[in-house]
């Protein structure tokens, strides 16, 4: 049976062309089922011209858990692999190495793969910089309270049916899904072979904007220790630690200009993540005092 590839698009022309071409050419056979989420820039068009199935998402009802739990739904075969559609396989063994993450002699405990993101040419030095050390060799998520994303990755869906995806949250669903199986003692594992060209360039506005999001998510779900949530610990040292490694980086690969910009972002980063962490926490006391 051919594995399912499902791919979330929004008006991401032309990088979704790209990434259908580059899924046209993988070693192993697949289907395609895509939902576009009311793209008016041809990308339904476009994946619609490749895809086996595609599923329309009105404008203004995406959530994230529900469009991932619908996939599974529309879907069959115990693995099932996901692709936002503006991450572009790097050759044509992507789906072939993210899906030998399952190794057979250990398939029951083995949950979920994602594989390495990697920046595109025309990214910013800095968001280059955060992308590669969220994924790079894997030697730095080893440090990290927990790390994962949906973006390139593959789900058991025996495991799906144990638990489903969060509707109710709005971002961090895969972590936070893949977060609490891993406590019910599965394993997810980062297959570094298996390869996307992804990035974004975002302006201070929806960095701002993001983080506030992430940082909403993970106090909800997340173990928070007092001395963890304090906003020295969480926010000010993060940031301190985030402008000096910034300003090395920059200067190692000859971008004054960019050392100069780390300031700025690390602080609309710090701000919105703060706040967002203060607004998920308040939720979270509310929901189990």
């Amino acid at each position: 049976m051919k594995p399912w590839v499902v791919m979330r698009a929004r008006n991401d022309m032309p990088l979704v062309a790209e990434t259908l071409a580059m899924l046209r050419r993988q070693s192993m056979p697949h289907r395609l089922i895509v939902f576009d989420n009311a793209s008016t820039d041809g990308t339904r068009e476009t994946a619609a011209s490749q895809a086996d199935v595609i599923v329309d998402v009105p404008e203004g009802a995406y959530v994230p858990g529900r469009v991932l739990n619908q996939a599974m739904e529309a879907t069959d075969g115990d693995l099932v692999a996901f692709l936002n559609s503006d991450c572009t396989p790097v050759d044509t063994e992507w789906l072939a190495r993210l899906l030998s993450g399952f190794d057979a002699s250990e398939m029951p405990r083995i949950a979920a793969v994602f594989g390495r993101q990697i920046p595109r040419p025309d990214c910013l030095p800095l968001f280059a910089k955060d992308t590669e050390n969220t994924f790079g060799d894997g030697r730095l998520q080893r440090h990290w309270k927990h790390c994962f994303s949906m973006a390139s990755s593959a789900i058991r869906r025996s495991v799906w049916f144990d638990r489903q995806f969060n509707e109710v949250i709005q971002y961090s669903e895969d972590v936070e899904w893949t977060w609490t199986i891993r406590r019910r003692g599965y394993e997810i594992r980062y297959m570094a072979d298996s390869q996307v060209f992804h990035s974004h360039n975002y302006t201070l506005k929806q960095w701002y904007r993001r983080q506030f999001g992430e940082g909403r998510a993970e106090a909800q779900f997340f173990d928070w220790p007092l001395w963890e949530r304090h906003w020295l610990r969480y926010s000010l040292l993060p940031c301190a630690r985030q402008i000096m490694s910034d300003m090395k980086y920059c200067l190692r690969a000859g971008q004054p200009g960019a050392a100069c910009f780390s300031p700025l972002l690390r602080s609309a980063q710090m701000l919105g993540r703060r706040r967002g962490f203060v607004t998920g926490w308040a939720e979270r006391r509310r929901e189990r005092p």
